[in-house]
């Protein structure tokens, strides 16, 4: 995703955090974050946690949910940080949350890849 920002990443924890600042490119018709883009970075955010874990198994994608719980405006950052769950033998689990700069809660989405 062009313009997106990792800011960290973490073996010891599994975890994964990036930014992202609301483009046109990634906006919908209301000025907000469209919600393939929050889909995305779930999807983005949730594997480089995974990678934390075992940079040579990228794993491709069996299951993403994600809740819609905010907007967020253009001009805006949107925060993500993802998490390992559970890494096994042949699926890994993520859970990934975006928030606004002043910490709301924006969407929550959980990721299953092949590993």
């Amino acid at each position: 995703m062009r313009g997106m920002t990792i800011t960290r990443m973490d073996s010891a924890t599994g975890e994964a955090e990036a930014f992202l600042e609301v483009t046109a490119q990634v906006e919908n018709a209301w000025g907000t974050l469209h919600g393939g883009a929050i889909a995305t970075l779930v999807d983005i955010v949730g594997s480089l946690a995974l990678l934390t874990k075992d940079h040579t198994r990228g794993g491709v994608s069996v299951e993403l949910n994600v809740s819609y719980i905010a907007a967020i405006k253009a001009g805006q950052r949107v925060y993500c940080k993802g998490r390992v769950l559970k890494l096994g033998k042949k699926l890994g689990f993520t859970q990934v949350d975006l928030f606004t700069e002043d910490g709301k809660l924006v969407a929550t989405g959980r990721h299953t890849k092949a590993m």
